[in-house]
């Protein structure tokens, strides 16, 4: 019972961060945004990298809440339901099969059916590696539900499918290294343990 509880702990937060970063995507980052469907800066495929980096599969079905809540109340857009349902489905199934391509690429993750990573070797590169499938996948499989999509009725177009992918790719790799910044400095001041760290050293 506690598992199924943590699970629905664990999808939950990854849904509304991730609607939350569409959110602020299409209401205050709007000078990005070349379309209503896609941005040159994309930040909530930082959500989508570092979410199945650390929850694994698991991350699809959260990524995949998130666009339910954020076009059905968030952002509502002028959608049918089987095109939700088709926008729902594309984007929660990339991001794990992200993680499978990831998987079967790097020599840092084990085990294809539940990817152990080595988060201690773990460097820029390997983000960039993630956060690049990640792109290429969204984008591809994007444009599939755009070209499919009545409401939408987009046609393929190299400019807008870089476009997306230079989005999703910026987006997310921009994200890690603020995050990596802003660690760097937090490892400089009085609340990190700095003490475990020195004993760690000295041990060596």
């Amino acid at each position: 019972m506690r598992k199924q509880i943590d699970i629905t702990f664990e999808i939950s937060m990854i849904g509304i961060i991730h609607a939350i970063f569409s959110y602020i995507q299409f209401e205050y980052l709007s000078i990005f945004n070349n379309t209503p469907q896609m941005a040159v800066f994309f930040i909530p495929a930082a959500v989508r990298v570092f979410s199945v980096i650390i929850f694994g599969y698991l991350a699809g079905f959260g990524i995949a809440l998130g666009v339910l809540i954020h076009d059905l109340y968030l952002h509502p857009l002028p959608h049918s339901l089987a095109e939700i349902l088709f926008s729902v489905s594309q984007q929660g199934i990339a991001v794990s099969v992200s993680l499978l391509i990831w998987a079967m690429l790097s020599n840092k993750v084990s085990c294809l059916l539940k990817p152990q990573i080595d988060f201690k070797s773990i460097n820029a590169f390997d983000i960039l590696q993630m956060c690049v499938i990640q792109a290429l996948l969204n984008s591809t499989t994007a444009h599939i539900f755009y070209m499919s999509s009545p409401s939408i009725n987009m046609n393929f177009d190299w400019y807008n499918y870089a476009v997306m992918f230079v989005g999703d790719l910026t987006g997310a790799f921009f994200i890690f290294i603020i995050a990596n910044i802003m660690f760097s400095l937090l490892k400089r001041t009085r609340f990190f343990p700095h003490k475990h760290y020195d004993d760690t050293m000295n041990n060596q």
